[in-house]
């Protein structure tokens, strides 16, 4: 991927910003607790839904009828994103393709510390919620502005609230759930 282009990512959040500045409170894949703030974005709509779903374990189209959920929109340089679709990025971090969506993180949450350690401002790779799907994983805080605007610092990124509501309904037969591998490349 080239070094300046442009990604655009989305993600669900039930608080009123898309970003936050705080250390994480809860393990995720590429961080543990009190890591600096690790924030999770997907690059399609469906992506970000897919995760939300698996993550909270829903079930059923009734289930997602109660969602009501915010879903942001950002502009992201792809610069200093480590693209773990390659394989010898994953071989420089000892990762292997199982890795990247498997239920057991910590190959990736140790692999985030010494990503973070060598200045990578995040990571592109895939998505254990949905097979096809694509994620972008920033490592650091993060402040958003317009979504019209140009970012002038690396800390801060174009985003806008573009929905409320309910995951797809087309799109719950093929989220994987936990404890389920996708087809990967």
């Amino acid at each position: 991927m080239p070094p300046a282009e442009d990604l655009v990512a989305f993600r669900y959040s039930s608080y009123d910003v898309p970003f936050w500045v705080r250390p994480n409170t809860r393990p995720g894949r590429w961080h543990v607790v009190g890591d600096p703030p690790t924030q999770y974005w997907s690059l399609t709509p469906e992506a970000a839904w897919a995760e939300h779903i698996r993550f909270e374990e829903l079930r059923s189209e009734a289930e997602l009828d109660e969602v009501r959920m915010p879903i942001w929109v950002c502009r992201l340089s792809s610069m200093n994103l480590l693209d773990l679709f390659d394989p010898a990025v994953r071989d420089h971090y000892g990762l292997t393709v199982a890795d990247l969506t498997s239920d057991d993180w910590s190959a990736c949450q140790q692999a985030g510390a010494v990503m973070r350690s060598e200045g990578a401002r995040g990571v592109l790779g895939p998505c254990a919620a949905l097979g096809n799907g694509m994620n972008v994983t920033l490592f650091g805080p993060r402040r958003a502005i317009d979504f019209d605007r140009r970012p002038a610092l690396a800390s801060v990124s174009p985003a806008a609230l573009v929905a409320i509501g309910r995951p797809p309904r087309d799109l719950l037969h093929r989220v994987i759930p936990r404890g389920n591998t996708p087809t990967l490349f």
